[in-house]
């Protein structure tokens, strides 16, 4: 695309040089007789150079001309901009639209014709001294503009675009290490249950925040939540390890501070989840955090869903195995759920059998929210398209879940912690 203004040759020069498989001429009504002049001299045809009439103190003029073009090419062809002719205001809003596209995703170049040799008198360039420059987007060269969209993209959550920009201005500034670059990877890996490599990350920050230059880092002054946030990483990966070891160990699954953590990192997966629009997969995680509570209960008397033992766990409650098999039944029956085969013979325990369970054994935090609500939401999971249904997940499903899951938590005095993305200021 060229802005065609009142000399015809820095547009021949760039076109050729551009050597583009389709060229679009902008000109206005008093540059219209000066295209075909560009189109002799390219010699091209009709079929590879095409004129578009623009108003000369227009941008917007220019936006929507170029923009329909545009949207009837191949959305992977590269594109090229050259406002070197035409009006100031041609000139602008071809810059300005050309920037802004590659904020699209389009590979767009913007070039303009230069000239080592100028001639004061005759007004024009030395023949044969211009060349083609190519111009680059300060949004992609300069670092205060990349941290002004880096530190967007963070408090937005889009830690990945974050981390990338940040690099970037990095780079732009020479400096081997961005902190919060560094930051902007864990809370990536975090969101993505990456556990162990988003502690790594978290490590390398602290130790590069002892370091000069980086002492000077607003991030500095947030050492200890970064800290705290690195050990409940760990607590995480302790607890994880145990219970996917050859030797499994349920033990941290008892430790209220490794299960407040895990609670917490499945809380920040679903609010990014939620807050873009992915509904269902929030609702999926919140209600896998309700399941992991249920486990962490029956764990504090050492009882494995996955390898449960009904005599042991009615020993430990004072009470007959058939006494517990009764009470349990009773509760499926209060629910308006179907009596069941023998409790033993179940050999893992399920979400509503390990909740109902639990209310049989009289667990103080169970019983603090109603088990009708409960089994309902347990439904609603099972009738969608990621269980055994095609009801899509609505909003209100992973907003009753993550309500339910905060009165189990106070109730199973769990301690207040949360993986809340520090401050970058």
């Amino acid at each position: 695309f060229h802005t065609v203004g009142t000399a015809p040759e820095p547009v021949i020069l760039s076109a050729r040089a551009i050597n583009a498989t389709r060229v679009y001429l902008l000109h206005t009504k008093d540059t219209e007789k000066l295209c075909e002049r560009i189109e002799k001299e390219l010699g091209w045809g009709v079929d590879r150079i095409k004129t578009l009439q623009v108003g000369r103190s227009e941008p917007e003029d220019i936006y929507k001309q170029v923009r329909q073009q545009i949207d009837r090419l191949d959305p992977t062809a590269p594109i090229a901009f050259d406002p070197t002719g035409g009006t100031k205001a041609m000139v602008a809003g071809l810059a300005m639209f050309a920037f802004s596209l590659a904020e699209e995703g389009r590979t767009a170049h913007v070039y303009y014709v230069d000239n080592e040799e100028y001639d004061d008198q005759l007004r024009r360039p030395v023949a044969g001294t211009e060349y083609l420059k190519r111009l680059e987007n300060p949004r992609d060269v300069v670092p205060d503009w990349l941290y002004h969209r880096a530190r967007e993209a963070y408090a937005q959550g889009d830690f990945l675009r974050a981390e990338e920009l940040f690099r970037q201005a990095s780079k732009q500034e020479d400096r081997a290490n961005s902190p919060e670059a560094i930051l902007s990877c864990a809370y990536k890996m975090l969101d993505a249950a990456q556990f162990q490599q988003a502690g790594e990350r978290l490590s390398e920050l602290l130790d590069l925040l002892q370091n000069h230059p980086h002492r000077q880092s607003p991030l500095v002054k947030h050492q200890t939540s970064i800290q705290a946030h690195k050990q409940g990483l760990e607590a995480i990966n302790q607890l994880t390890n145990a219970l996917t070891s050859k030797e499994k160990d349920i033990a941290p699954l008892a430790d209220r501070i490794k299960v407040a953590w895990t609670l917490a990192a499945l809380s920040f997966m679903a609010d990014r989840r939620l807050n873009s629009g992915r509904t269902a997969e929030a609702a999926l995680l919140s209600y896998r955090s309700l399941e992991f509570f249920l486990q962490h209960r029956l764990a504090l008397r050492g009882f494995d869903t996955a390898k449960p033992d009904y005599a042991r766990l009615s020993e430990a409650a004072q009470t007959s195995l058939e006494a517990l098999q009764a009470a349990y039944q009773n509760e499926r029956k209060n629910v308006n759920l179907k009596a069941e085969d023998n409790l033993e013979r179940k050999n893992a325990l399920d979400f509503i059998s390990a909740f109902l369970l639990l209310r049989v054994l009289g667990d103080e935090a169970v019983l603090s929210v109603k088990a009708n609500k409960v089994i309902g939401l347990a439904n609603s999971r099972n009738e969608s398209v990621f269980a055994h249904g095609f009801t899509p997940p609505r909003d209100k499903l992973a907003s009753e879940l993550s309500e339910v899951l905060q009165t189990l938590t106070q109730s199973g005095k769990l301690p207040e912690v949360e993986f809340k993305p520090i401050s970058l200021s």
